[in-house]
Parts: C-alpha cells; sequence; structure tokens
C-alpha cells in the first residue's frame, strides 16, 4: 500500500508500506514497544502517529499538525509531533498486521 511519509524536516516521500508493524516502525522509530494513534482526517484519510510523541519530546510537524487542523482533526491548540503517515482509510484497511 502506498502511504505519504511527513517527515520533521518538512519533507514528504510517496513511500510503500507491507503491514501495520512496518508503518508503526516508521513514526514510533522502530520501538517494538511503541504505540501508534490514528487521527481520522474529514476527507477520510488518516494520519498515523506515535501517540506518545509528546511524552518523548518529538518536535512539532508542521505540515501534518496543518493538515489536521485543515480536516478539524484535533484542537486549534494542539499538534501533532514527530514524523507522520498519511494513508487513505480503504487501503488502511486492507494493510496486515504483521
Amino acid at each position: 500500500m502506498e502511504a505519504i511519509l511527513y517527515r520533521l524536516d518538512g519533507t514528504k516521500s510517496k513511500i510503500k508500506v507491507n503491514s501495520f508493524y512496518e508503518a508503526r516502525g516508521l513514526v514510533c522509530n522502530y520501538d517494538p514497544n511503541g504505540m501508534g494513534e490514528i487521527v481520522r482526517l474529514n476527507n477520510g484519510d488518516l494520519l498515523l502517529i506515535d501517540e506518545e510523541g509528546k511524552l518523548k519530546n518529538y518536535p512539532i510537524n508542521k505540515i501534518a499538525t496543518s493538515l489536521a487542523h485543515l480536516n478539524e482533526a484535533i484542537y486549534p491548540h494542539d499538534c501533532i509531533v514527530g514524523d507522520a503517515l498519511l494513508f487513505n482509510e480503504n487501503d488502511f484497511e486492507d494493510l496486515s498486521y504483521e
């Protein structure tokens, strides 16, 4: 499945992801205990982020935060931190968990 990876440095890359485990690894820095969080956007897309990113003091991801604000997916005072993966909801449902 294709996804867009929004990195902290402001770059975005179209990547191929084969499993939820792989996707979670990308946003949780391959921490085997990392927990991914799904942020549902109004347009039907999903952002996968590190649920504990704020606790880990990750920097703000300005592009992912703007995308979430435009889609009213987070509160106006909230932000997305760390790398984020953007998926189409239909593609995400077909993603393997292994």
